[in-house]
């Protein structure tokens, strides 16, 4: 295989049934601001938002969902946090804003909470812990205990499995993968 050029994945857009209320959404529950908005060439209605000057979007709304689509395409949105304490608050937040079937899930590599946007897009807050464990992993997580019990439990299940790793010498061994498949 030859050398690739490294790509990044920098934003996604998809459409909405009711573009309104879903940028009102991710606006006023996640913090995204409108960097534009206008008509697509193909006549839908877009938006942009971002929470970072450095990109200009971070997501793409258009609308145009059928309201009777029986199967919605997206898996799941995800959004890292800088720190534990930032997903304890979020939680805080989306459970006063009345965001229902709050999902909270250590991953092990990761404490992550899980909820559904107004068109029933599955989202993900995470942030990424100090250790790795082979996926797929799926253990109790709450938020509303002190971080420190959070962290412990979390030592916990990651030593318990096998292949246990800290996240920097998980990311060295990727890191040499990379580098020996792209050579």
């Amino acid at each position: 295989m030859s050398t690739l050029p490294n790509v990044q994945f920098r934003h996604a857009g998809f459409h909405a049934t009711d573009l309104d209320a879903l940028v009102e959404f991710y606006c006023d529950t996640l913090g995204f601001v409108r960097s534009d908005e206008g008509v697509a060439s193909f006549g839908n209605r877009i938006v942009f938002l971002t929470q970072t000057a450095d990109e200009h979007h971070q997501l793409v709304l258009l609308d145009g969902r059928p309201d009777d689509v029986a199967f919605n395409p997206i898996n799941q949105l995800s959004f890292r946090l800088e720190s534990l304490a930032d997903l304890i608050r979020f939680h805080e937040l989306l459970v006063a804003c009345g965001i229902g079937d709050l999902m909270p899930v250590d991953h092990g590599n990761a404490w992550s909470l899980y909820f559904r946007d107004p068109e029933q897009n599955f989202l993900e807050l995470y942030v990424d812990t100090p250790y790795y464990t082979p996926q797929p992993c799926r253990a109790p997580l709450d938020l509303t205990e002190p971080e420190e019990e959070i962290r412990r439990r979390n030592e916990e299940l990651c030593r318990s499995r096998p292949d246990f790793a800290t996240q920097d010498e998980w990311r060295a061994k990727i890191r040499q993968r990379i580098a020996a498949d792209r050579a």
